[in-house]
């Protein structure tokens, strides 16, 4: 298991995100996060895509999640939340 910590700034803008949307994307925004953090804690190397310098990029429903991977730790840093799609 991998831990998944998300940054304070990370989670005010995903706060933000979620203040703007209307009931029905609130569900679906929550139901992708918990979603991608249960992902996140078993496997992280096998969500998303590769970036640069040991990041990873994922979608869900809403969402566009930047994450860095430190497997010695076994930790996820989420470290990015931009609105996407609908």
């Amino acid at each position: 298991m991998f831990e998944s910590l998300w940054l304070e700034s990370t989670l005010d803008q995903l706060a933000i995100i979620y203040i703007a949307v209307d009931a029905q994307n609130r569900a679906r925004l929550s139901e992708g996060v918990e979603r991608l953090n249960r992902r996140l804690s078993s496997d992280p190397l096998d969500v998303g895509e590769s970036r640069a310098g040991g990041f990873r990029v994922a979608f869900t429903p809403l969402l566009m999640v930047y994450f860095h991977v430190d497997e010695m730790k076994r930790r996820v840093r989420v470290t990015d939340v931009i609105a996407y799609g609908n």
